[in-house]
């Protein structure tokens, strides 16, 4: 008889509400309600009217008629929300059209020339000397780089001569004659009137002092190239070869570019095999328009990768930070609406209590299921949000690697 009374009592305040949603994506479907609005007050006649017309609890409500009437007004104030997730998306890679012209801002490329000055330099190409021919593309070369871009020049068996007598000097004579930064067409040209072709070949040397120069520029932000102009070999009794491998091992990281100037035979083999230590290109030319060609090119496509690199860094980290804003938005928004759709519901539950429609200790038991449906709701939340932060901060960082990897396999190969 007991349990028929009770199931009696449960029709008579039977309310019609869905259940309550138990995850974020139920919250997000869960029709949004007919009081939803921040226009609506408690005090609001329709409001009013709505709670008035709620069955009064008799003291011995089960809570499962309690937690009917709190789905009943969580259904009348539920806002709509935005799902997080929807903000998330993994970046993308723009492969650069190879075709684009190249960018002037260019930040950190450092061109270092090491040029041969021993005596063979004089010998002439035409009417000119090799040297004369070296100098007007190098002085042509870097008045045509970007402003941002540096450039060193280092010579070579410019002391001495060729006699055995001056051979412990002219072995010694590496000097950079004009140090790292940019063009400056008076300062340049003074460092070029400095030396003539004078004697021996300390090529090995001068390729173990680039090293030291370029030391500081290490790191992925910096974009080192280094041009070896030579017409011979090694004549001082060092090995070119080890020192280009230690020249790539450095962390300097540079493309390396070894210009035969007119060579064959055994010179042009030794300096291919420099080229090959130093994972870099070897090139003989035999004018100076090859020459001026040879300077231009890889340059050019370095400094096109760099700023394809640069672009996409930035786009990647811009996009990055807009979604985290994005994420931080909605989130922020469901904290927004949850402060204003919950106290909702705790001023209906005072005041069907002020109408006697529920007891005391019933109201209380109700805010509970409230506190406790919000705070599961926010915890949620926090963690959705913590989770999609991380996401797309991982991403980034897989995004910039993936870029670095597209910039540092292409400009190897220039």
């Amino acid at each position: 008889m007991e349990e028929v009374a009770d199931s009696k009592k449960a029709e008579q305040i039977e309310i019609d509400a869905p259940k309550l949603p138990i995850n974020l994506e139920e919250i997000i479907a869960y029709p949004t309600g007919q009081f939803a609005s921040n226009e609506f007050k408690i005090e609001d006649e329709e409001v009013q009217s709505a709670l008035d017309s709620l069955p009064a609890f008799p003291e011995d409500a089960s809570d499962a008629e309690l937690q009917m009437l709190f789905e009943h007004l969580y259904s009348l104030y539920k806002k709509e929300y935005q799902d997080p997730k929807e903000m998330f998306t993994s970046s993308t890679v723009s492969e650069p059209d190879q075709n684009e012209a190249i960018v002037e801002k260019i930040e950190t490329v450092n061109v270092e020339i090491i040029l041969d000055s021993s005596g063979s330099m004089a010998n002439l190409m035409g009417s000119k000397s090799r040297m004369e021919l070296a100098k007007e593309s190098i002085n042509k070369f870097a008045s045509s780089l970007p402003k941002e871009a540096n450039i060193s020049l280092r010579v070579y068996g410019h002391k001495g001569t060729g006699s055995d007598n001056d051979k412990k000097l002219s072995c010694s004579s590496n000097e950079l004659v004009y140090p790292m930064q940019p063009y400056n067409q008076g300062g340049l040209a003074q460092a070029l009137s400095k030396f003539k072709p004078a004697g021996w070949t300390p090529l090995a040397q001068a390729i173990k002092e680039a090293q030291k120069d370029l030391s500081r520029y290490k790191g992925e932000n910096n974009k080192n190239i280094i041009y070896v102009v030579s017409d011979g070999i090694e004549t001082c009794g060092g090995d070119p070869v080890a020192s280009a491998k230690s020249l790539k091992d450095s962390g300097i990281a540079p493309v390396v570019n070894i210009i035969g100037f007119d060579v064959a035979g055994k010179d042009q083999q030794q300096l291919e095999e420099v080229a090959k230590a130093a994972e870099g290109t070897y090139v003989n030319v035999n004018n100076q328009e090859q020459l001026q060609n040879e300077f231009t090119k890889t340059v050019e496509e370095s400094a096109k990768w760099l700023n394809w690199k640069n672009e996409q860094d930035i786009d990647v980290i811009y996009n990055s930070n807009i979604q985290m804003m994005d994420i931080y938005a909605v989130t922020d928004g469901w904290h927004m609406k949850n402060n204003l759709e919950k106290p909702m519901i705790l001023f209906s539950l005072n005041e069907l209590q002020n109408k006697g429609k529920i007891t005391n200790a019933q109201n209380n038991k109700i805010i509970d299921m409230v506190e406790a449906f919000y705070m599961e709701q926010m915890n949620s939340i926090e963690e959705l949000e913590k989770v999609l932060v991380d996401a797309t901060q991982e991403d980034l960082n897989a995004t910039l690697d993936k870029i670095d990897k597209i910039y540092q396999e292409n400009v190897s190969q220039n």
